[in-house]
């Protein structure tokens, strides 16, 4: 199958919707192949009015399905741009299914792959998928979160504000949003604008924009700087394995439209009035250039603040709230919710809301005023050390940096008091250990193509977080407890980055092993946590998963596995 144009003979290959299930005639939807930019994207049309696109093509998919690198295994992707012909289609590998695209009469574009053994056509992938697959759902300058927590599916970029805040409150955001500051640009070197980064989104609409692949990321940014028309840069093809970075140049000189987040999103830069983005500056440089009286009203507001600084260390009040613990330059990419809501969502944190618990903290189920159901983890204070507290809003930061199909989503955190909290998607199957060890009804439930499939997941989202994300975060827990299940029985591994944060002090080394009993590797042991750690832990969970047998709970030594491990190596060493 293909879809563009023939250059030559001018030829076009769209497919089109049926008028009714029962009527064959063209209906009002058609997908087609767009090119007018030289930013190849696929678009569903309803009448003349656009109903979903995919993203523009990052050299090796749609940047707004990820999920269709998925399919080279059986259907590879291709895009032929040449003096010919503009066409984008698939090839079915040896082996693979017969497999079929349609565009229905509701206007939903499905691929449907035959499965033989129900002798039935079975929907690989359909969209739009969400809310926030919608064109335009919130308007020029807004931001779509399909699994937003604690506010609605929409919010304006930072630096904008809705443009009619009461219809916004009947969630009605297809006006989109305005800037609160001009910006300042003459063309003449004198502009004091720059960017603020947009992480792990769907790119915007390319109707007002242009792109150059022969050049890089940074000669990008000077590009833009220097042209007033510019409001907003990303690269145009990425690296290996997805994520923020990559090459070439795509400028957008319009409104930005159609931005959501996406797993494995790229980076977006938008350009900003320079007091959008400027950090307070220090009194020390203010106290030199006022007079004299107003110097004496800073000394005793000083003074003031000395002595409340004293009450305070009186009264040992050791936790530090979250913006102290950060810089002030950054900005957190992940909502805050208040404590109020969570009680009032797990009635009260009630032990009949308990789905989990384990040495992190206990995870609640909860449901928020407008029905969406969410896990929330409040961490235990007594192993949470004072490091980690201030080291929570970092931790939170990477965690929500993390975008994977196959890693838990963070939707917000709380941090009240002493109370740290994270929220995130309500994960309906639970976790895997339920289906490997549990009671033999449920150890029933998964096929063998279900475990492959699982494991293939946790692989991916484990090799995100050590190379694709840019992070290379360690796991540092990870095991079948740490990998939930969403209603499609995907893998999606869940307490990344937690263990950090109940790590005591580096001085005592003996207390950065964090791994739990039967999935620490040797090195662990040592006290050198690396990402090593988290492949053997990998391992111990492939074998537990094929097995269906629990590695064992304790470790003679440090270079000696008991149980299925210990097992693996005598059967492969005889």
């Amino acid at each position: 199958m293909k879809m563009g144009k023939n250059l030559w003979t001018g030829d076009e290959w769209y497919l089109t919707s049926w008028r009714s299930p029962d009527d064959p005639s063209p209906g009002g939807y058609r997908r087609v192949l767009e090119y007018a930019t030289r930013l190849l994207e696929v678009v569903l049309w309803q009448r003349d009015a656009k109903a979903y696109r995919t993203g523009p093509w990052n050299g090796r998919w749609f940047n707004g399905v990820p999920e269709a690198s998925t399919y080279a295994h059986d259907f590879p992707l291709y895009v032929t741009a040449s003096k010919s012909e503009i066409t984008y289609g698939y090839t079915a590998r040896p082996g693979a299914p017969l497999t079929r695209v349609e565009v229905t009469d509701a206007g939903v574009v499905r691929r449907l792959v035959w499965d033989a053994s129900s002798l039935a056509w079975k929907t690989f992938f359909q969209g739009p998928r969400d809310v926030c697959d919608a064109y335009g759902k919130c308007g020029a300058f807004g931001l779509c979160d399909a699994s937003a927590a604690a506010s609605a599916f929409c919010g304006c970029l930072h630096g904008f504000s809705p443009v009619s805040p009461p219809a916004w409150y009947m969630r009605e955001t297809s006006g989109g949003c305005r800037r609160n500051v001009p910006l300042n640009c003459s063309g003449n070197g004198t502009a004091t604008d720059d960017f603020v980064l947009v992480r792990g989104v769907k790119l915007p609409d390319t109707q007002n924009a242009s792109v150059d692949t022969s050049i890089s990321t940074e000669e990008c940014r000077a590009r833009c700087s220097a042209n007033c028309s510019c409001l907003a840069y990303a690269s145009a093809e990425i690296r290996e394995g997805g994520g923020g970075g990559g090459s070439g140049c795509i400028i957008w000189t319009g409104d930005v439209v159609d931005l959501r987040y996406v797993d494995r999103g790229q980076d977006l830069y938008l350009r900003l009035a320079e007091s959008e983005l400027a950090t307070p500056k220090s009194s020390k440089f203010a106290i030199v250039t006022v007079l004299a009286p107003v110097a004496s009203v800073i000394g005793i507001i000083l003074v003031l603040l000395f002595v409340i600084i004293c009450w305070r260390r009186k009264h040992k009040i050791s936790h530090k709230r979250l913006n102290d613990c950060i810089p002030q330059s950054s900005a957190m990419t992940v909502p805050s919710v208040d404590l109020h809501t969570l009680k009032q969502a797990t009635l009260n944190f009630s032990e009949t809301h308990v789905i989990g618990q384990g040495g992190f903290g206990i995870v609640y189920k909860g449901q928020l005023p407008d029905g969406r159901t969410i896990a929330v983890k409040r961490l235990r204070q007594s192993a949470l050390t004072r490091k980690g507290k201030c080291d929570f809003a970092r931790e939170v930061e990477v965690m929500a940096r993390l975008r994977h199909g196959n890693l838990v989503r963070l939707l917000a955190y709380c941090d009240e008091g002493e109370e740290r909290i994270l929220v995130y998607v309500y994960m309906p199957n639970k976790s895997l250990d339920l289906y490997i060890f549990g009671e033999p009804s449920l150890r029933a439930t998964l096929s063998w193509r279900q475990r492959l499939d699982i494991i293939h997941g946790i692989a991916q989202g484990v090799a995100y977080m050590h190379e694709g994300s840019g992070e290379s975060v360690v796991h540092r827990d990870l095991k079948l407890q740490n990998v939930l299940l969403d209603d499609n029985w995907r893998a999606k591994v869940a307490d990344f980055g937690t263990a950090k944060l109940f790590v005591a002090e580096q001085a005592d080394s003996s207390l950065t092993i964090v791994n739990s009993p039967g999935y620490a590797s040797p090195e662990s042991l040592r006290a050198e946590m690396t990402l090593k750690c988290d492949v053997y832990s990998f391992g111990v969970v492939l074998l537990e998963i094929l097995s269906g047998q629990r590695n064992g709970e304790t470790q003679k030594a440090p270079f000696t596995c008991m149980g299925i491990v210990g097992a693996g190596q005598e059967n492969g060493s005889s």
